[in-house]
C-alpha cells in the first residue's frame, strides 16, 4: 500500500496534467483532490435515525417482498483497522473473528443480529445478496464475500506468502426466525480478491475481484496506474449436495477490461448488470449472455466521486410521467485521504450518496436495458464523515406519497465499511 508521500507527490504530478488531459482532470474530480469536506445534507434531526448494532457494515440490501433490509457486518469496532485485505490491512485476529448478518426493519429502525447455523468459522463481512428461495415464500439465500486469513500466514506469520483465503459463503434464512443456517463455501484460485456479488438464482452468481494483486508493489502499481487488470468471474453450482469447498460448481471469467471493478447490481424488473469502477467513478451498465456466462457493456455513466456497491430503486407508485426509480450510488467526497485512513479508528472519510435518474423516464423497466441516454444526477445524501464514514452502500425505501401529502419522499440507509452505524435520513425524491 502507497505511503502518504507516494500518494500526495502523484496526485500534485497529476494535478499539473490534469489541465492538459481531461481524463486526469475527472478522476482528480473523481478522487476529490481540492474538494473541500462537505457540509452534512441533514438538516432535521426528526427525519435522521442511527441504527444500532450496525458496526462496519460494508454492504447493504433492500428485499422488498419482506420489506426488510440485509447487511453484514464486522461487529468488532478494532478488527476491521487491523484485518481488512480489501484495504492492505494484514494483521490477523489472534483467534476467530466472527462478523454477522443483520436484518434491518425499515418501519422500526431496529437491527435484529441472526445467529450461524452450522457455522462456527471466521466470517469478515464485505459484500452481500440476497434472492428469494423459488421452493419457499418466506425463505432467501445470502451469498456473502468472506475474507479469511490463510491459517499457514496466521501460524507462521511469514511476509512472502498469500496471507488471505477469501471464498464466499451461501446461507439461507426464514424470514422471521433468528437463524440463518450455511449451506457451503466457494472457493476458488479466480477468487482471488472478491468485492461483492449479484446472484442470478440459488445456483448462480457473479463476483467482482476489486485487484488483480492483495499487496505489494504490484498491488500500488494497480491502484495507480492507468491500467484494468480487475475481473467479474461467473459461477454456476453444478452440484447442490457437494458440500466440500472447492467442488460442485463451475467458474469462468465473465467480464475484464475495467480498472478496479468493485460493487455489482442489477436493475428491478430486467436483466441489466450493473458494475462500479471504485476509482474512476463509473456505473457499468451490461447485458449478460447466459449462454456464454459473460458479461457485455452497454454503457458507461461517469460520477464525480468513487462508486461502491450499487443499487436500484424502484418506484412503486409510478405512473407514465413520473418515475423516480433511478440507481443509489454510494462513494467517498475525498477518497484521496482513503489510504492514510484505513488505519485510524478516529478518521473522518466524507461521503456521498446519488441518485442517478433518466430523464425521460418511463414506468416500463423490464426490458433487456432501459434506453440510453441522458442522466440527471443529484447529490442526495453529504457528510463530513462524523455520522456516516466511507459510504459504501445505499438503498431507498419509498414511502407511500399519501403519507407525505402526495409528495415522493424515502427513507435512505446508507453504510460504510469503515462506519460506526448505518444510518438513516428522509429525502424527496
Amino acid at each position: 500500500m502507497p505511503g502518504k508521500t507516494t500518494v500526495f507527490s502523484i496526485a500534485a504530478l497529476a494535478a499539473i496534467s490534469a489541465y492538459i488531459v481531461p481524463p486526469i482532470r475527472h478522476e482528480l474530480t473523481v478522487l476529490g483532490v481540492g474538494r473541500a469536506i462537505p457540509q452534512s445534507t441533514i438538516a432535521n434531526a426528526v427525519d435522521y435515525v442511527k441504527i444500532e448494532d450496525t458496526t462496519h457494515c460494508e454492504d447493504l440490501h433492500y428485499y422488498e417482498p419482506a420489506n426488510l433490509l440485509f447487511t453484514a457486518c464486522e461487529d468488532n469496532p478494532k478488527l476491521r483497522f487491523d484485518w481488512f485485505p480489501p484495504l492492505g490491512s494484514f494483521d490477523p485476529p489472534a483467534g476467530v473473528a466472527q462478523g454477522s448478518i443483520h436484518v434491518i426493519d425499515p418501519e422500526t429502525m431496529k437491527s435484529i443480529r441472526l445467529s450461524f447455523v452450522n457455522f462456527d468459522g471466521t466470517f469478515v463481512s464485505h459484500g452481500i445478496d440476497v434472492i428469494a428461495d423459488p421452493q419457499a415464500k418466506d425463505a432467501v439465500y445470502i451469498f456473502a464475500v468472506n475474507h479469511v486469513p490463510e491459517p499457514e500466514f496466521v501460524s507462521t506469520r511469514r511476509e512472502h506468502i498469500v496471507k488471505s483465503s477469501s471464498r464466499i459463503e451461501i446461507f439461507r434464512h426464514v424470514i422471521g426466525s433468528s437463524t440463518l443456517n450455511h449451506i457451503r463455501t466457494i472457493s476458488h484460485k479466480l477468487i482471488e480478491t472478491p468485492n461483492d456479488i449479484y446472484a442470478v438464482s440459488p445456483t448462480e452468481f457473479y463476483v467482482t475481484n476489486d485487484h488483480r494483486h492483495r499487496e505489494g508493489l504490484m498491488r500500488e502499481l494497480e491502484t495507480l496506474a492507468p491500467v484494468a487488470w480487475s475481473t467479474t468471474v461467473h459461477v454456476t453450482i453444478t452440484d447442490p449436495s457437494e458440500t466440500f469447498y472447492t467442488k460442485g460448481f463451475e467458474i469462468k471469467t465473465a467480464l475484464t477490461g475495467i480498472k478496479n471493478n468493485n460493487g455489482l447490481g442489477h436493475v428491478y424488473g430486467s436483466n441489466e448488470v450493473t458494475v462500479c469502477s471504485a476509482e474512476r467513478g463509473i456505473l457499468y451498465r451490461c447485458i449478460p449472455d447466459p449462454e456464454a456466462k459473460t458479461l457485455a457493456i452497454e454503457e458507461t455513466v461517469h460520477m464525480d466521486s468513487t462508486l461502491d456497491n450499487p443499487s436500484w430503486y424502484h418506484d412503486r407508485w409510478a405512473s407514465a410521467d413520473d418515475d423516480k426509480s433511478g440507481y443509489v450510488l454510494a462513494g467517498l467526497a475525498r477518497g484521496i485521504e482513503l489510504l492514510q485512513n484505513t488505519r485510524d479508528p478516529t478518521g473522518k472519510d466524507p461521503t456521498f450518496v446519488w441518485l442517478v435518474q433518466h430523464r425521460q423516464s418511463s414506468s416500463t423497466v423490464d426490458k433487456a436495458v432501459q434506453a440510453k441516454g441522458d442522466w440527471e444526477k443529484r447529490l442526495v445524501f453529504a457528510d463530513d464523515g462524523t455520522r456516516l464514514r466511507t459510504a459504501s452502500a445505499a438503498v431507498i425505501v419509498g414511502i407511500d406519497p399519501k403519507k407525505e401529502g402526495g409528495k415522493k419522499k424515502g427513507w435512505l440507509f446508507a453504510t460504510g465499511f469503515m462506519s460506526a452505524n448505518v444510518v438513516a435520513t428522509k429525502i424527496d425524491l
